[in-house]
């Protein structure tokens, strides 16, 4: 089979994350210097600058497009893996800086956030016997968010199961199920579900990761179809990010251009209606 159709493909896919993730690199830049007078706003764009730096290495080990080479060693499952870390920053980016909410709330979902940090990290020092005296000032800091959120008015509303964790030692990063947050996000739960299942399945070792490693040859058609997915399923998630950031600046951000604009749309409406029923 000519390989061409595919190559010509494939550069379309990698020219639209490319508009996109230049944008988002101005926007990033825009905002040095800025320093947001809310908390969860100041959180919102590390985290930004988070995600932003995962698309930028995930671009940079995608295959190159202006090369076409059999002898290569395609990386998909790095590729997948920075494609999650993406999605996760996501995740954590809506959870924490989006949304309309009491202050209560705002303050809950913070304390919790910290709270699971806090208690991961507690966890891993004393596993390893660790001596180092920031051990106990962690440990301090957890029992007051602990204690903090415990008090909440909030916490009375949230579930039975989480509240256990909370109070058994566990604290989860969020409160809310994953359906619940990709409701909260506009992003369709199913899509979402495929996606990082997908992805999964190159990042983890698995059996079907280990024989497409084995099977396909850089500049196949499959292979590159593969190669693309990372950057497909990236897209939306920074486009979404992008966009909320504009909106949050909107005085020191500017628009995107036309076309990118559009691209940005594109991506973000998949990722909220899902891809069900589209012709492949």
């Amino acid at each position: 089979m000519d390989p061409a159709p595919h190559w010509k493909k494939y550069v379309a896919q990698v020219r639209d994350f490319d508009a996109v993730l230049e944008y988002a690199k101005a926007v990033s830049t825009s905002l040095i210097g800025t320093v947001p007078a809310h908390k969860h706003i100041r959180y919102g764009e590390q985290i930004f600058v988070k995600l932003l730096g995962h698309c930028v290495t995930l671009r940079r080990i995608a295959p190159d497009a202006t090369r076409r080479t059999g002898r290569e060693l395609w990386d998909a499952p790095s590729m997948s893996s920075l494609a999650r870390c993406v999605i996760e920053a996501h995740d954590a980016f809506t959870y924490i800086a989006l949304g309309h909410m009491t202050s209560t709330e705002r303050d809950f979902r913070l304390q919790l956030w910290e709270l699971h940090s806090k208690n991961r990290r507690a966890k891993m020092l004393r596993a390893i016997g660790s001596v180092d005296p920031r051990l106990s000032t962690i440990e301090a800091e957890e029992k007051i968010l602990q204690n903090a959120i415990t008090g909440s008015s909030f916490f009375t509303s949230i579930s039975a199961n989480v509240k256990q964790k909370i109070l058994g030692g566990d604290p989860p990063p969020f409160h809310l199920t994953q359906r619940e947050r990709c409701a909260m996000a506009d992003v369709n739960f199913d899509y979402y579900n495929v996606v990082t299942m997908h992805l999964s399945q190159n990042v983890h070792t698995h059996p079907l990761s280990i024989q497409q490693l084995l099977a396909f040859r850089a500049g196949d058609a499959d292979a590159l179809a593969m190669m693309s997915l990372p950057l497909d399923y990236a897209l939306p998630f920074l486009a979404r990010v992008t966009h909320e950031m504009r909106n949050m600046f909107p005085k020191k951000v500017a628009s995107p251009p036309s076309r990118t604009a559009s691209k940005m749309l594109l991506w973000r409406t998949i990722s909220a209606h899902g891809v069900k029923g589209k012709a492949p």
